[in-house]
């Protein structure tokens, strides 16, 4: 009698058993238990005016870099570029998410509403897609909440990255575009701090220079 009540409850839990009752698997890509290291400001990943402040933390296959830029407006919170780059073989392969990336900064920036509740436009160029909502007082101060997606055949990544994220919070006296101009093409194609807008490239950075 016990042998067959203990074939009877083997058979039903492999009934019962199938994909859903096995543990999904967690792909951390956020290295959101590191802490981060000030790097150079020649080593920040993209080129841009007035960079103030550089940090770079790695864990896994996921490199982040936080570039904090000048904030020239009154409106509280920072002007921040959020780099993601990831060197696993299977990233590519990733959805884009960027709720993910806002985590990182607790939540939607300040001047901004609820991610769910921002209008989007979007834009193609060199580089590929770039989503963004604009916010703007009608008085010449704009900001802009961008996020765009590079892969490798963009451009040179980092240290043999598969893709790189970017989000962009970034308000100025100044144009919608200016405001975007820290993750367009002219600032991503190559890094060169410290330069005037419109040099040449000077290869500062890991991740703008050939790989060997």
């Amino acid at each position: 009698m016990m042998r067959a009540l203990l074939a009877g409850a083997l058979a039903f839990a492999l009934v019962a058993c199938d994909d859903a009752s096995f543990p999904q698997i967690h792909i951390q890509r956020r290295p959101v238990e590191t802490p981060y290291a000030q790097q150079p400001l020649s080593a920040a990943w993209i080129r841009a005016e007035k960079i103030q402040l550089v940090l770079e933390r790695t864990a896994g296959s996921v490199t982040e870099q936080r570039i904090l830029l000048n904030n020239p407006t009154s409106l509280r919170g920072e002007n921040v570029v959020l780099l993601l780059a990831d060197r696993s073989s299977h990233a590519i392969e990733t959805r884009f998410q960027p709720t993910q990336m806002l985590d990182e900064t607790e939540g939607t920036p300040y001047p901004f509403e609820a991610f769910d509740k921002l209008s989007f436009k979007t834009r193609e160029d060199s580089l590929g897609v770039m989503n963004w909502a604009r916010w703007t007082n009608h008085a010449g101060l704009n900001c802009v909440l961008a996020f765009r997606r590079i892969d490798k055949t963009d451009r040179t990544l980092v240290s043999g990255a598969v893709i790189m994220d970017m989000m962009l919070r970034n308000c100025v006296i100044g144009s919608e575009d200016e405001a975007l101009e820290p993750i367009g093409p002219d600032a991503v194609a190559f890094a060169a701090t410290r330069a005037p807008r419109g040099a040449a490239p000077q290869m500062l950075s890991p991740l703008a220079a050939p790989l060997p």
